[in-house]
């Protein structure tokens, strides 16, 4: 058993050291903004009892955040694109 896990080491360590030494780090100079990193704005629910009017400003608020929300990941998915 010993023998057995000795030589699958033995076979597995060559490729493992050929990767590690052929991968360098990309170093980037810029940072994307904070306001990015932070989760999206959850839209209220509605009150138990609404009216038409909590559930049409319901509909606003949640079509506000998603679109906040979209405005972000966009933004950061340029970042990581490398865009500003």
């Amino acid at each position: 058993m010993f023998l057995s896990r000795s030589l699958v080491a033995l076979l597995l360590l060559p490729p493992l050291q050929a990767c590690s030494s052929s991968f360098s780090p990309l170093l980037i100079d810029r940072q994307p903004d904070a306001s990015l990193l932070l989760p999206c704005d959850r839209p209220k629910p509605p009150p138990n009892s609404a009216t038409d009017t909590d559930v049409a400003l319901g509909y606003l608020d949640a079509v506000q955040k998603y679109l906040n929300c979209e405005a972000k990941h966009g933004a950061l998915a340029a970042f990581v694109k490398g865009g500003k």
